[in-house]
Formats: structure tokens, sequence, C-alpha cells
């Protein structure tokens, strides 16, 4: 029987291998999916994707430290970097990993961009 933390990841592919569809990409349905997958893994402050040339633009700040007086996010301080793909949806699945929070925010982007009954079935919900 599976755990719970791989029925998310099973779940996780599932919807990586939908949003990476033909028809979905033409529709642009599921880029925002994408860019909030990659900007979790990556950690930067945006994410840019160019799906006709294959590339990824991430935007980083090049100094992690949160300065409550300023922005969260230097812009000034942001460096461009550009991720090349052959294949999208390897590469999304790629960015999938097995630490707790990345588990509950997984849940999360599926509870957003997939059908809930079919993600966490309700004998595995605990009080």
């Amino acid at each position: 029987m599976k755990n719970q933390h791989q029925h998310i990841q099973d779940e996780m592919r599932r919807l990586i291998a939908k949003s990476c569809d033909v028809s979905e990409l033409a529709s642009n349905a599921y880029t925002s999916f994408h860019k909030s997958l990659l900007k979790y893994y990556f950690d930067v402050s945006e994410v840019t994707i160019d799906y006709d040339r294959n590339s990824i633009f991430l935007w980083t700040s090049s100094q992690h430290s949160f300065d409550p007086e300023s922005a969260l996010y230097q812009l000034n301080d942001a460096t461009p970097l550009r991720i090349a793909y052959d294949n999208l949806q390897e590469t999304l699945k790629g960015c999938l990993d097995n630490r707790v929070n990345s588990i509950r925010f997984y849940r999360s982007l599926l509870f957003h961009y997939n059908n809930v009954e079919q993600v966490i079935p309700r004998d595995a919900m605990t009080a």
C-alpha cells in the first residue's frame, strides 16, 4: 500500500504529464502551474518559460537575506539564468523531491490544478 507522500508524488507526475500535453501547452492553461513548480524548486523571484525555444528564464536574487525595511528581493541585484530543455515534462518531473515542505506544496498545487477527490482519498485524511 502506498503512503500519502508516494501518492502525492504519483499525482504530481500525472499532473505534469497532463500539463505538458501538446493541446494543453497550446492553450496556456497550465503555464502558472509550471511557473509555480519552477519558482519553488529553484527558489527564484520570477520565471519565464519560452515554450517555442525550449528555454526557462529564472530571475534570482544574488543575496537571499531578508531585510524587513526593503523589498523581499532586490531587483537591482537580480541575476537572470537561462535553462534549456529538450523535454519539458522530464524537466518538471526532475524538480520533484521528497521533503516534507515540498510534499505540502505539491498538495496545494494538486488541490488548485487537479480534482481534489482524486488527489487524496477520503480514508487518507486525518484530523
